[in-house]
């Protein structure tokens, strides 16, 4: 296969090249320089020594010697470095144990005529990667790849599908000018390992500074230098990156285009799409199994209660199902997203699956072979594979109890019922996915209203009115952070026109004239919507029980940027421990800490007494805050922190968070409940 390499491809891998050959040259220079210092320190540590050999020169001498071959040392560590993928939960397989699989695969490196991969591997996820263990000698002895293949992708996909995601993996190396890639991928790690894997060379630092203070002395000159070469390598580092990841992005392009001339356009972008929607099914079976872990529930088929959840997922959606998946519209991540704010993310390394669908559906190839049966039916001793992967993923939940395996019906049946949980019912057509039910006055509110139809109160326009409201609030917030300098930007695009970056407050005073108008719309449709459910109420029993739901979370509500604000004092108050401090500074600020602790205590407490928060949590957590509120916790004695303690603290801490959004939560899920309640005694 000959598929030919873009204009802009050709270009970004000059401009690398070039990025490379900068690099080599600042390299070489600091090398020498290294070189020089290190040659002179040593004839001047030796020449003292011999001259003048008393204690005093000697620890000089051997200090200043020290320095030098510590800075020639950070230049060349990365030699000796080698990058391992961490492949604890992936499970290597044979062509044996898997002939189908390995048939598509040795098909695939046939017909895109690239290297067979070294190892094959599954694992758990909605994923397929192609890695390598590498080194600095693998930009000059190439080493061959391993292909990681999710278990979850396959799962989710059709036979067609699955060729054309793993031909896009193999992609990535079909083409001599693919190995530009690999090659700038290495250097990277070089630059990085100089800036960040420094803990050998300051553990050696260490440990000579100890034998004697006149040695650590000429030490202090080996980290000044570094602290130099560092800044010069950081920025060398992002000038290098920036061009990496703008190869990247045309990289995948060049990938996407391999994969549709093997397997059809439609095939690629058919894939492409259901990938976030089949992780977020994946994440969604996890996270119903974690949480009741109480219950001792376990699923007797992981993988069909995922592909369960799809169809679930698609049918709340209404996704059509096409070959027995969800068919997921290209517009599906972006439907919540309404922001008129585009930044050119230079830094980041793929493009965007819209514009990757894009450029897929621009070739419209059409292929012969085209076999769209589920891909999971090419595995093998699924049985035993899935009891490996199962066991890998729910390896942290302690069961109390005899594990309960839920079948296939067991589980949707509980799922549901689940989600329902945590779910607005459809008659609000998504219209409080980011907001809340709130009237901020009441004196304003027509009690004897007319009701509006429901249909005219949640409809399509009120509904996006919610979301553009949402993200003009994010694109008001990047806009200050634009204004701040925060992103390394000169321009960027509004509405369709291109502004510098210097115009960021020009807009944001326009964003923030245009959120004003459209609260003030949501506000309305509030107040009419609480207008329809009263009236529509059939007794002042459940009129005074609506008022009340709506009262409560306006309560709940003017104090909860209050609450979190305090989450963020608290973790700024305390983030001293995880820096250096004196001892006595530790001793000061945990007291000064002791009224932020006492309210935490209280705000834990209080947040217990709901039953509903209660009844969710996970047995050990519900353990460790009662522990935390319950007790005088010491945690530093001795001169050490008390390791128990800080975690029942920083656990404390976190669930705080969590359980102030969860209880918000509840109370908009009963309001929005006992109105669908009303509703449905019409």
């Amino acid at each position: 296969m000959n598929v030919q390499v873009s204009p802009a491809f050709q270009s970004r891998v000059k401009k690398t090249l070039f990025s490379i050959l900068i690099f080599i040259l600042v390299y070489s220079i600091l090398l020498l320089i290294s070189i020089g210092i290190t040659a002179f320190f040593t004839y001047i540590g030796i020449w003292a020594i011999i001259n003048y050999p008393n204690f005093l020169t000697i620890t000089l001498g051997l200090g200043l010697i020290a320095a030098g071959f510590m800075i020639l040392y950070f230049l060349i560590k990365f030699i000796f470095a080698t990058n391992k993928t961490d492949t604890s939960d992936f499970i290597e397989i044979t062509q044996d144990e898997q002939p189908e699989l390995f048939a598509m695969i040795h098909d695939l490196v046939k017909e895109i005529e690239t290297d067979f991969p070294q190892k094959v591997f599954l694992s758990h996820n909605v994923n397929a990667s192609v890695f390598y263990n590498s080194s600095f000698w693998s930009m000059f002895f190439p080493v061959r790849k391993n292909l990681q293949i999710g278990v979850g992708l396959i799962n989710s996909l059709t036979n067609q599908e699955l060729r054309a995601i793993l031909a896009h993996e193999f992609g990535h190396f079909s083409q001599r000018s693919m190995k530009v890639g690999s090659y700038v991928y290495n250097v990277n790690n070089v630059i990085f390992n100089m800036l960040y894997n420094n803990d050998t060379l300051k553990k050696m630092h260490e440990n000579l500074a100890n034998l004697s203070s006149y040695i650590a002395l000429p030490l202090n000159i080996s980290i000044l230098s570094i602290n130099g070469i560092q800044k010069i390598l950081q920025k060398l580092y992002d000038y290098v990156n920036i061009n990496y990841l703008a190869l990247s992005r045309e990289m995948e392009f060049h990938a996407d285009e391999i994969a549709a001339n093997v397997a059809g356009s439609n095939a690629m972008t058919d894939g492409l799409k259901r990938l976030s929607f089949a992780n977020h099914s994946m994440e969604s079976v996890i996270s119903f199994y974690e949480k009741n872990q109480k219950l001792n529930w376990m699923p007797q088929d992981f993988y069909e209660n995922h592909h369960a959840v799809n169809l679930f997922l698609a049918k709340k959606n209404k996704y059509e199902i096409k070959n027995g998946f969800p068919n997921v519209p290209l517009d599906a991540e972006s439907k919540f997203n309404k922001s008129k704010l585009n930044i050119d993310n230079q830094w980041q390394s793929h493009p965007s699956t819209q514009d990757r669908i894009n450029a897929i559906s621009k070739l419209n190839i059409q292929v012969a072979y085209n076999n769209q049966a589920p891909a999971i039916n090419i595995l093998r001793n699924k049985e035993i594979l899935f009891q490996k992967i199962k066991d890998y993923l729910f390896a942290n939940i302690n069961h109390q109890g005899q594990i309960q395996l839920l079948d296939p019906i067991e589980f949707q049946h509980n799922f549901a019922k689940d989600f329902e949980k945590n779910d607005f019912d459809e008659i609000y057509n998504d219209f409080y996915f980011f907001l809340n039910p709130i009237i901020d006055d009441f004196s304003n509110v027509d009690y004897h209203a007319a009701p509006i139809p429901i249909s005219e109160l949640f409809s399509d326009q009120n509904r996006d009115l919610s979301f553009e409201l949402n993200s003009l609030s994010n694109d008001k917030q990047t806009l200050i952070d634009i204004n701040k300098k925060a992103y390394n930007i000169k321009s960027f695009d509004y509405d369709g026109v291109k502004y510098k970056s210097s115009e960021a407050n020009r807009i944001l005073e326009a964003v923030e004239v245009e959120i004003k108008t459209k609260q003030a719309q949501i506000n309305e449709i509030n107040k009419k919507a609480f207008e329809t459910f009263y009236s529509l109420a059939a007794n002042d029993l459940s009129k005074n029980q609506l008022m009340k739901y709506y009262e409560d979370l306006k309560e709940m509500d003017t104090i909860f940027n209050e609450k979190i604000e305090f989450y963020f004092e608290l973790n700024q108050k305390y983030y001293f421990i995880y820096e250096q401090v004196e001892y006595s500074d530790i001793i000061n600020n945990l007291m000064k800490n002791k009224p932020l602790e006492k309210r935490l205590k209280t705000e834990i407490a209080a947040l217990l007494t709901n039953s509903e928060l209660v009844e969710e949590l996970p047995e050990d957590l519900l353990n460790s805050l009662n522990e935390f509120q319950n007790n005088e916790l010491e945690y530093f004695k001795a001169n050490q922190y008390d390791d128990n303690n800080l975690t029942l603290l920083f656990t404390a801490i976190h669930n705080y968070y969590n359980l102030i959004f969860r209880s918000y939560f509840l109370h908009k899920y009963k309001l929005l409940k006992f109105q669908k309640e009303i509703y449905d005694s019409q």
